[in-house]
This record gives C-alpha cells, structure tokens and sequence, in this order.
C-alpha cells in the first residue's frame, strides 16, 4: 500500500485534470506519408511519440510485415498483460506459466525455447530499449493498459531500431496528454482472485502535456502456489520548446511478488491441472523485484529534417527462489542490475536526383551491470552461498537506410547495422569444483538488407525483402548450473546466431476487408536454443549448427453485415458484425542436424488460429465469441519423442463502451474448461527424461468483470 500511495501522490502532483484537442485517430492507409505542415497555435499531437496516422505512414514506407496495434481491442475485456494486448496479432506466440503474466514471446520461432525471461524480440518505449542489455526482457514492467498503441515490426524491419534479434521489434506507444482522458477509472475482477484497479490522468496546458497511471493487480491463481500482486506507476511529462522542438521524461516505477507453481507432467497436467509441483510449495518458488525506470527523448523536427535523441537508465533488485538439489545448486538467486543507454537517430526526406527519399541513420549503445549471487535453498530460506559473479553485456548497434521512390508507386530501401557486442563475466565464487569461470568474449556482425514496395494503389501494396540478422547470446544463455555436488556456475562460449531472410508479402484494405499477409523462409546458423531437466530447470544452451525457420503470417478483418438489425437513418450510424482472424504457420526445423537430423523445433505450436466475431451496436453494446486454436500437436523435445496435443478455447465477451462515460464488460474464457499448456520448458530427448514436469497448465474456466468511467 505504501507503494500505490507513493505512486498516487506522484501521478497526481505531475498530471492535470485538463485535457483540451483529444485526437480522434482514424485508420490511415495512404501510399505516401503525411507532409509535415508548420502551425500556428496550439499543438494537437506530441512531436516524441507518433498518432496512429504517422505510425500507419511507417508501416506503408516498409518492405516487410508490420503490424500496427490499437489498444482499444483489448479492453473490450480484460487489460492484463501482453496476451491481451497482442491478441489476434499474426506472426506473434505468446506463452505464460502461470496465467499472470507473459514468460516467453516469439516472433517466427525467435527465443522461444528462451526461460523465464524472453530473448530474441527487442521491445521499446517510443524508440528507447527496454530489453537489458544482453537481451532479455521482464515484460510485467509494461502497464499495458498505458499504452495506445503498438508498432510491430517482424524480421529486418527492426533494424532501425537497432534490434540484435531475429524475430524483429516492438515498438509501444503510450497516451500522452494530447490523446488521454482527463480522468479515467477502471476496476477488473474476477475468477481465481483476480482483481485490478487502475486510475489515470492527462491533460494538455500550454506547451506542457503530462500523462500518469498508477495501477494494482493481485490474483490468487487458477493453480496451488500461483498467487500474485503487484503495482505499477507510470508517468511521461512533454514540454514543447518550440513549435517543432519537443522534449518528454518517462518515468517507471514497478514492483512485482508472485509465486510459482512449476511443471507438471503431461499426465497430471491433463488430470490435475490445479496442481503445483511439489517442490515449487516445499522450497517456496517465488519471484519478487523492485524496478526503476527514468528516460528523457528530445525530438526536433526542421523543415525536411528529424532528429531523435534519447537517454535511458533502469534499475532492478530481484531474488528468485527455484529448485535446489544437492545435485543441482541453482537455489535462490539474489540480483541487481543497472541499464544505460542512448538513441540516436537522424532522418532526412531530402529529394536524391529529383526523386522522393528517405535516409536514416542512427546509433543505440547499451551497457549493463548485473551482480548476482546464489544460494541454497532451504525450505525457502537462503542458505550457503553457491555461485556469486558479476556479468557485463555491451552492445554498441549503428545503422542506415534509404528509401529512394523511383514512382509514385514503387521505391527501393536498402541499408545496413553493424554491431560490436560483448559479454564478460567475472566469476567471485572460484572455490567451487568448477574452478574459475571468468570469461571475456567479444562478437562482432554485420547486417545488410534489401528491399523494395509497390502500392498498386492508395490502398493496396505488396512488399519483397531479403535481410540478415545477428543475436549474441544472453547471459542466460552463457551461464548455467552444473550438476553435482558442490557444482556451481558455468561459463560456456556459444556463438551468436545468425540467419538470411526472404521475405515476400502484402497488405491492403478494401470496402470490407483488411488484410495482412507475409510468407518468410529463415536460413538459420548456430540457433540459440535452450535445454531443460526433466523438472523444466535450465541445463544449458546450444548452438544448433543449421537450422530452417519458414512460415505464414496472415491476418484477415471482414466487416460482415451492416444495418443488421437498426434501419438505415441520416446519421449514418449503422450496427455491425465483423470478424476478426489470424493464422500462424510455423515451420521450425533442424536441417542435417548430426543428433536431431531435420526434426521439427520443439516448443511452439505448429498451425496457430484465432477469431472473433463481434456485433457492434452505435450505443456502444457489443458481444461475440472468440476462439484460440492449436490446430495439431507439436513436440516439446527435440528429439519429436513427446508432444503437446492440440486445444480450442472458446470465449465470450460483451459489454458496453463509451469514449467518456461509463463502460462495462464481461469477458469469459476457456468456456470449455479444456486442460492445455500455456506453456512448455523444452527437453531434448523425452526418453532418456521419461515423465518429465516441463508442462505449464493454461487458467481454467474464469469469468472476468469490469467497469470504468472516463471523463
């Protein structure tokens, strides 16, 4: 409670209970980007973070999948977490160990195997990183219910972020005092003890706008030993120096404790999925941390010039406590970590021999300190010391790229990244039997990409991009607990992966129909892939020496049915059924592996769908069903041996929306009460790990309720 007050008196004495000019965003897809317009008056936008039309004209500007995502979706139910924000997001899969919060993403197979912490997509606050700096992400330090809107970026389109991964970026747009409410309460509860609050503010006054939330989350968990609460603050603060000069500070605030039920083994995930795993109560499985963030992005726009400068630093405490064996040490892991960054991009729309043009070009060094240190795990207390080191990740990315239009239709974008990266560890804890495991390795990469765009029309484009993409491995990759007694931590050299992309696609909107479509085939080198025990702890990271990554991303929006059941009027008001749907192709394979030979990937369902139907009334009633479907099994070793089967979810929502007033919902899910992982902790073989407790079971039947009131 102290914390939310904390939170409460520093969202209320930054933010102001006057909002003037909210911006009505409406779906832009234009084949040319806006031109800037000097005016006089008052400002209607922020200069630092980008309305739905100016994210709309860079997703139109790039030869690639990109996905533009309004929050407004997710709260027609609950606002939770990543899974309900990124719903029905093509080319994106999502996993949760417990049903509170996101434990892996991926985005066409990258990092999924990756444990507890997600490596492989780097995620950003208006362009400033949030990963550390060895790529991995907590993703609860994200309220998402803050956020307008998300740029997806899948594959190379990432670059200009300075994205070191495969799977690509994104990119999370939080409301401003331009396009929040003045005030804004909202209340969510529901089943397994489920409840949260929420209240934000945000207004504009002269050159200043402000916006700030503070919100709760507490849940007792569908499963034994799953409960969780935590808070969030967030507060970003713009001033507009000029007319097109605008600087915004951000600011974080985050503490989180929740409890870890662990695996189970197929078998009792499928009877007794409520269940935690033994140990996970005995030892007290449990995640607890405290998070800091400040950053501060300075924008200036000049005539056909823009120029973004960043600065970012984070901090966190954290302790872990997880299995521990006499034969297996891992116990409680005790960290904090400091991040420090910049940003630094420049862009120009000078013409080049009377030709449109688009030229970037732009740095992003990072820079982490991260102190751990291990112990026993003795019925849940800290006992002796087993490991203790310090690890530093560097990472120094530049880029460029230019975009030349030869038509009106067609252009050409080509560009490059360069990275120089390097992770050192410092092993203070060398009286161990694995001796000192101080290590110092330095990766260099170079990423050249090529692509090309032609709008058919202002509405219709198809795209054509061959990349390369680069990912040093992370600290979770390098450093892992040897087995045996009185083992300890050990550094082991792994090289960064790297893979060659052709991409091929398209995307357009008709009277109708919205579509997305991306077909993509990844020749990988030296995949980072994790292993687990058979009780779904780490074990180590491997570079698979060649591997294949193909698939489809594709999303189809139908507006069904007008005037269904209201008569036409003068207004133009009419209500609607639309039907929303996303499919998912992925074809992850070794290729000649000397152990695996060309087995499937394990750990990410294969033939991934999910729809909505919606009817819409003007009032602002809506209600439909939805549906998650794993269409088949997919294996969950490498060696194919045990599989995951396939599942449907079904669920129900409907409820009542204002843009001020009152709304109201009821979101029901999993209406079946099917018995499925949410997630998996990957093994290599299951016959040489026989009944392996790697299955995480997805939440149960639940019924969720809320209701919020904007002014």
């Amino acid at each position: 409670m102290k914390s939310l007050v904390l939170l409460a008196r520093l969202g209320s004495g930054l933010a102001m209970m006057l909002a003037t000019n909210v911006i009505e965003v409406a779906n832009a897809q234009e084949l040319t980007e806006t031109e800037e317009v000097t005016v006089s008056g008052e400002a209607i936008s922020s200069l630092t973070s980008p309305t739905m039309d100016q994210s709309h004209n860079i997703e139109n500007q790039t030869p690639g999948a990109v996905t533009i995502k309004r929050a407004d979706e997710m709260k027609l139910g609950r606002a939770s977490n990543f899974e309900d924000l990124l719903q029905r997001t093509p080319g994106i899969f999502l996993q949760s160990e417990n049903g509170a919060e996101v434990s892996k993403i991926s985005i066409r197979g990258s990092g999924i195997t990756s444990e507890d912490e997600p490596i492989g997509i780097m995620f950003l606050l208006d362009g400033l990183n949030y990963n550390q700096g060895d790529g991995e992400t907590i993703l609860e330090d994200f309220d998402v219910t803050t956020i307008s809107h998300a740029e997806i970026f899948r594959g190379a389109d990432a670059f200009n972020y300075g994205a070191l991964t495969l799977g690509g970026a994104i990119n999370l747009i939080p409301f401003t005092g331009y396009d929040s409410s003045p005030l804004q309460a909202r209340v969510e509860a529901g089943s397994f003890g489920y409840f949260r609050t929420q209240l934000s503010t945000g207004g504009v006054e002269g050159p200043l706008d402000q916006f700030a939330s503070i919100s709760g989350r507490s849940r007792d968990g569908f499963r034994d030993h799953s409960s969780e609460n935590s808070e969030i603050g967030f507060v970003d603060l713009g001033y507009k120096i000029r007319g097109n000069i605008e600087n915004r500070i951000y600011l974080t605030l985050d503490r989180t404790d929740r409890d870890l039920p662990g695996g189970l083994t197929k078998s009792e995930m499928e009877n007794s999925p409520e269940r935690a795993n033994p140990f996970a109560i005995a030892q007290d499985w449990n995640k607890d941390w405290n998070y800091i963030r400040m950053a501060d992005k300075l924008t200036a726009k000049i005539d056909d010039s823009e120029f973004d400068a960043g600065l970012f630093w984070f901090h966190r405490d954290l302790e872990q406590r997880g299995f521990f064996a006499t034969d297996f040490r891992q116990g409680i892991e005790m960290f904090y970590s400091d991040n420090v960054g910049a940003t630094i991009t420049f862009l120009t729309r000078a013409p080049l021999l009377n030709h449109r043009n688009l030229f970037t070009i732009g740095l992003s060094p990072q820079r982490e300190d991260e102190r751990s240190q291990n112990f026993e795990n003795i019925g849940g207390h800290a006992g002796a010391t087993t490991a203790r080191g310090d690890a530093i990740s560097l990472n120094l990315p530049i880029y460029a790229e230019d975009q030349l239009y030869f038509t009106e239709q067609f252009s050409i974008v080509a560009g490059f990244q360069a990275i120089f990266a390097e992770r050192r560890f410092r092993d203070e804890f060398v009286s161990d039997a694995e001796g000192d495991q101080s290590h110092l390795q330095d990766f260099f990469g170079f990423n050249p990409k090529i692509g090309a765009i032609y709008a058919f029309d202002r509405r219709t484009q198809a795209f054509f991009n061959i990349s390369r993409s680069w990912q040093p491995p992370s600290f979770n990759n390098l450093l892992n607990f040897a087995d045996g007694p009185n083992s300890s931590v050990v550094y082991t050299p792994l090289n960064p992966q790297h893979a060659w992309t052709a991409e091929l696609g398209t995307r357009g909107h008709r009277q109708r129909i919205d579509w997305e479509l991306s077909l993509y085939r990844s020749w990988v080198r030296n995949e980072l892939l994790d292993l687990n025990d058979r009780f779904g702890n780490s074990i180590g990271t491997v570079n698979a020496r060649r591997t294949i990554h193909q698939g489809v991303e594709a999303a189809l929006d139908l507006n069904l049915f007008d005037h269904l059941f209201l008569p036409h009027d003068t207004s133009g008001s009419a209500d609607r059924v639309s039907l929303k749907q996303t499919y998912t192709f992925n074809d992850f394979q070794f290729s000649d592996d000397p152990v695996y030979g060309d087995n499937r990937i394990a750990g990410i369902p294969v033939h991934f769908y999910q729809a909505q139907l919606l009817y819409e009334m003007p009032s602002g009633f809506y209600a439909g069903p939805a549906i998650d479907c794993n269409l088949t099994r997919y294996p969950v070793d490498h060696a194919n041996t045990l599989f995951a089967d396939a599942y449907a979810l079904v669920g129900f929502r409907t409820g009542y929306r204002r843009q001020q007033g009152l709304s109201v919902f009821i979101d029901c899910k999993n209406l079946s009460d099917k018995h499925y992982p949410s997630s998996i902790d990957v093994i290599a073989d299951a016959r040489k790990q026989p009944n392996p407790e790697i299955f995480h079971p997805g939440d149960g039947r639940s019924v969720y309720a809320g209701v919020s009131w904007s002014w």
